[in-house]
Formats: C-alpha cells, structure tokens, sequence
C-alpha cells in the first residue's frame, strides 16, 4: 500500500473549479480541499497558481497532523433537497412577510436567499420570473373564462344544475 504522503496527494487529480472574473482574470479552487485557491490572470496561470497552493496547502496539513481529504471524498452522499430549518420565530414572521409582498412562497424566498449566497442567483431569479409569469397568465385566463361564463349564464354569473336522468 502506498504510503500517503506530499507526493501521494499531490498524485492524485483533484477536481477545479474555475470562475472569470469581470475585472479579468480567473480564480481557481479546489472543492474537495476547504481554502485553496489561487488566481491568475489566463487559465493557465490561474491552475498553475492553485497547483502550487495545492502543494502548500496539503504539506501544511501533514505537517500539522491534519487529515487531508481525498478527491471525490464526499462525492458518495445524495442530496435529497430537503432540509429541516429552525430558525427564530422573528425571523420566520419577517421572512414569511417578505414572500407575501413578493407574492411568492417562503420555500422560493429562502432558497432564492441561500442561492445568492452560494453563488447561483440567476437560475433561481429566472425560475421565479417564470413562475410570476406563469401565474400572471393563469389569473389572465381565470379571468376570461369568467367573464365567458358569465356572459353565457342567464342567472347572473351562475350555471343552472345538470338534471339527472331519470331511470
């Protein structure tokens, strides 16, 4: 068995994550690995950057007694996409009272919240313009077909009852 030390984690192939900058240039990442990154100005520079804090990163550890993860570590877990929340009861009322003046569920206003802070506001923000519009088509529709119905109606609006056939 191979003995784990630099040079066996420094062997294996961590994933990267990399992100441009609208300044310009690139931040790199290592997911499996808490902290390290490193930037660069081209791809190139920004992997061959986090390469180097890769290499700092992981020796740190073992010279410290740390356990340092390998790749993929926690990639055995599935997510069900449910969570239970506990919260202050304060803030839950707050919360709750922002989606009723956004018109939209608590569940849509948190998870567009958690998704800003993790980075991936913009799908949610279009999911729910979707949905704002979806419902704004479905009241447009209600709508006519009230109108419609009301129009066809002697009785103010009311349909008479359907008779059943006797037997």
């Amino acid at each position: 068995m191979k003995t784990k030390d630099l040079s066996y984690y420094l062997s294996l192939k961590y994933p990267i994550t990399l992100t441009e900058s609208p300044d310009g240039g690139y931040f790199a990442v290592h997911p499996d690995l808490d902290g390290c990154m490193a930037e660069g100005g081209t791809l190139e520079e920004a992997v061959a950057n986090l390469a180097d804090s890769r290499e700092l990163w992981i020796e740190t550890r073992l010279e410290n007694g740390y356990p340092v993860p390998e790749p993929g570590a926690s990639s055995g877990v599935e997510y069900s996409g449910r969570i239970s929340l506990r919260m202050a009861p304060s803030l839950h009322e707050q919360l709750a009272r922002i989606a009723e003046r956004r018109n939209i569920s608590l569940n849509l206003l948190i998870n567009t919240v958690l998704a800003s802070y993790a980075g991936g506001e913009e799908p949610l923000q279009e999911t729910s313009k979707a949905l704002q519009l979806a419902l704004a088509q479905l009241e447009g529709v209600q709508a006519r077909l009230a109108h419609h119905v009301a129009a066809l109606a002697p009785s103010g609006g009311r349909l008479p009852r359907a008779r059943r056939p006797r037997a």
